[in-house]
């Protein structure tokens, strides 16, 4: 369920004037639509973010972006690329630990940065407008809205949060411990693995075609369960 280039929206963060514009110009060759910000305050004053992933250079005038990166990890799963010229295992693991997708380190090739942008927006289902499509289902992040085949699905809280952490982690195996973390008294109740295997099997009857043969909701024996999109990994 792949897009035309001319439809994904990049936002390039970057102070320096002349890499910015080079970014630009290289992107709109390859059929992107481009936003640029030279600055934290710039990039802070748009009002929201309308990009399917983002170019973020670490060290900007006003500050440190992987700091403003934890911060928009907290809303949105945008794909993002730092790019910087601290190239220290250190600073690379700060960087994936704030939420970056991918390192880039300066200087860089453009050409490489394209194919490594047009990579993860390969691997990225969760559009712009904060919907994830795959298959014949439809999940909107915002509304909280299932449909399967364009019908609605009615989900739980519970259903909905556990739906939301598979899809955030497609293609990762979580375990027990992860799924309970994230759905922990989400309805003010004690949750515990039988009550995580419930859910699992409720959302099961309302996503899979063949709950005996799940497609989405992949069990890993002895650990927890996985989100298998093979549109992420081949549109």
């Amino acid at each position: 369920m792949g897009r035309v280039k001319g439809m994904y929206r990049i936002l390039i963060v970057e102070d320096d004037a002349a890499l910015r514009q080079g970014l630009k110009y290289a992107l709109k060759k390859e059929g992107y639509m481009t936003e640029a910000a030279g600055s934290l305050e710039e990039l802070k004053s748009m009002y929201r973010i309308k990009a399917d992933a983002i170019l973020l250079d670490v060290t900007l005038p006003d500050g440190d972006s992987r700091e403003y990166l934890e911060v928009l990890r907290k809303t949105t799963e945008i794909p993002v690329i730092f790019l910087t010229a601290r190239n220290t295992e250190k600073d690379m693991i700060k960087g994936f630990d704030a939420g970056a997708d991918d390192y880039v380190t300066k200087p860089f090739s453009i050409p490489l940065l394209t194919r490594r942008l047009k990579a993860l927006l390969k691997r990225s289902s969760v559009r712009s407008d904060g919907r994830y499509s795959a298959g014949d289902l439809l999940y909107d992040f915002e509304k909280k809205i299932l449909f399967k085949k364009d019908k609605e699905v009615s989900l739980s809280r519970t259903e909905s949060k556990i739906l939301e952490t598979l899809i955030q982690n497609r293609n990762q195996v979580l375990t027990w411990e992860t799924l309970l973390e994230k759905i922990w008294d989400i309805d003010g109740n004690f949750v515990d693995k039988n009550t995580l295997s419930v859910n699992i099997s409720r959302l099961r009857d309302k996503i899979e075609d063949d709950k005996r043969n799940p497609e989405w909701i992949l069990t890993v024996f002895g650990i927890g369960y996985k989100w298998s999109d093979k549109n992420a990994e081949q549109q």
